[in-house]
């Protein structure tokens, strides 16, 4: 019975990997996509690969299982380069994936030739080490990533990376019965290790296929002329230029707004636009644009009937619970708070 379904849940599992194989391979051609759409397409082949050693699960040599744990253990830096990518997208280069492939594979093969155990321990503790490598680096790179954030976009929606702190935590527990399962052959911990890894498996695939390319924001922009007097010059013109843009146009009505937005509108390179909101208004640019906005739903609140949804949509605003938290942060009230205040004054 217990055999039974754990080939149901391995079934289940190769089922759904390929069909993420398929809806990433149509989401597009960015890294991230392809990817999660090569990892996907591994645990398909992994899911299929080890349902054919099953029927002796239990009986089966030590020796021998250790070849075929040891062989899924390949996918391991999978996992890591779908965090670089999302925590620095673009670093990762060809190289740096070969170096970090290159100890597992080396460490498999030694295990399929020699077939000693001590080999396969030295597999698994090294994956078992890299995997916290892995969850340590992440989580000191998200800060560093959300910073960068507000150095070049006007709104986190779909670009920020909260949901992945949970997820680590998540994978981080799966890590531990992956290891579990690696020195002993009790199905009930295999069974456990399968359909935790497929829930958070649906939770990464959905926020992942809703997650926004900001690649081509975070490229570095083309050389620009460095000449003091130019640069004086620039900037003088650049600040009036960027204050038209916001007092006159309201360019900061647009909720998707980003720095090269500013920088084209400008028709300037987006190294003067990042220097102008760095050094000389010493706010990021999501601050900038945000003071901005709640400066306008401010007026409108005070001089209007509009319900609060709305005028948080004709601030610039694409969700209300981003709204109702920055204005929280630079009112130091809720909006509802606001209007009655103005009202009663």
């Amino acid at each position: 019975m217990e055999i039974n379904l754990l080939f149901f849940v391995y079934g289940l599992s190769a089922m759904f990997y390929a069909m993420m194989t398929w809806m990433f391979w149509r989401r597009g051609s960015d890294r991230l996509s392809r990817l999660v759409m090569l990892l996907m397409a591994i645990l398909t082949a992994q899911c299929l690969f080890t349902s054919c050693f099953l029927d002796d699960f239990g009986a089966m040599p030590q020796g021998m299982w250790n070849i075929v744990t040891g062989v899924d253990v390949v996918v391991i830096p999978m996992y890591a380069f779908i965090l670089f990518e999302l925590c620095r997208p673009g670093a990762l280069t060809l190289k740096q994936a070969l170096l970090h492939e290159l100890p597992f594979a080396a460490l498999i093969l030694a295990l399929i030739i020699i077939r000693a155990e001590i080999v396969y321990y030295i597999l698994v503790g090294y994956s078992f080490v890299y995997g916290c490598y892995c969850f340590v680096w992440t989580m000191v790179n998200i800060p560093r990533y959300h910073k960068q954030l507000k150095e070049r976009f006007s709104y986190e929606e779909n670009i920020n990376l909260n949901w992945l702190k949970f997820i680590l935590l998540s994978f981080f527990l799966i890590l531990g019965l992956w290891f579990v399962c690696s020195i002993t052959l009790i199905i009930d911990t295999e069974l456990a290790y399968m359909l935790s890894s497929l829930v958070v498996w649906m939770f990464i695939c959905y926020f992942i296929y809703r997650h926004e390319s900001v690649l081509s924001e975070f490229k570095e922009p083309e050389a620009v002329v460095a000449e003091e007097t130019k640069m004086a010059e620039a900037e003088s013109q650049l600040k009036k230029t960027i204050t038209r843009l916001f007092d006159v146009e309201k360019i900061y009505l647009d909720p998707k707004l980003k720095l090269s937005d500013v920088a084209r509108m400008a028709n300037t390179n987006r190294t003067y636009v990042s220097a102008f909101f760095n050094t000389e208004n010493g706010i990021s640019f999501f601050e900038y644009v945000n003071r901005w906005r709640i400066d306008h739903a401010a007026r409108l609140l005070r001089g209007t009937d509009m319900m609060i949804k709305d005028i948080a949509t004709k601030s610039g605003f694409s969700s209300l619970s981003t709204f109702h938290r920055v204005f929280q942060t630079f009112k130091g009230c809720s909006p509802a708070d606001y209007r009655n205040n103005a009202t009663d004054n």
